[in-house]
């Protein structure tokens, strides 16, 4: 992801694409790109050498950045997971208790509410239809 985003600046920059052959500059900037991917992945003995200048030391630039990354500590990493697990449960929870059934009829809240909405406005509307009835009359 960094080792794309960083190779489109190279490329937009016009570091790679300026004058020569429109596919030679594609193919150079594909292999930036493939170069950065495979430094970002740690894959740092598959790195091809190019001849071009811009594109080597972009490369070598990559590396240098990858080099000085650090990594977390293993405190973090642990409370990072704790943090995730109890966000997690706590999401898990509050779905259970938004879908938790009315004891008495099975049925879940909100389709009670939904049925009991239902059976008003049809109340309600035969409610109209007998009032107009009976004013025709």
């Amino acid at each position: 992801m960094w080792g794309q985003s960083c190779a489109g600046l190279y490329a937009n920059s016009g570091m790679i694409s300026q004058g020569g052959d429109m596919k030679d500059n594609n193919e150079k900037d594909r292999e930036l790109l493939d170069n950065l991917d495979r430094i970002m992945e740690g894959r740092e003995d598959e790195v091809m050498e190019s001849a071009d200048e811009d594109t080597r030391s972009a490369t070598e630039f990559a590396r240098k950045m990858a080099s000085m990354r650090e990594k977390p500590s293993g405190e973090f990493a642990e409370n990072l997971k704790a943090e995730l697990i109890h966000r997690l449960a706590e999401q898990e929870n509050k779905q259970e208790s938004g879908d938790q059934e009315l004891l008495f009829w099975g049925i879940t809240r909100r389709k009670f509410w939904q049925g009991t909405i239902a059976a008003l406005i049809t109340f309600i509307i035969i409610a109209i239809i007998f009032i107009i009835t009976l004013l025709l009359d």
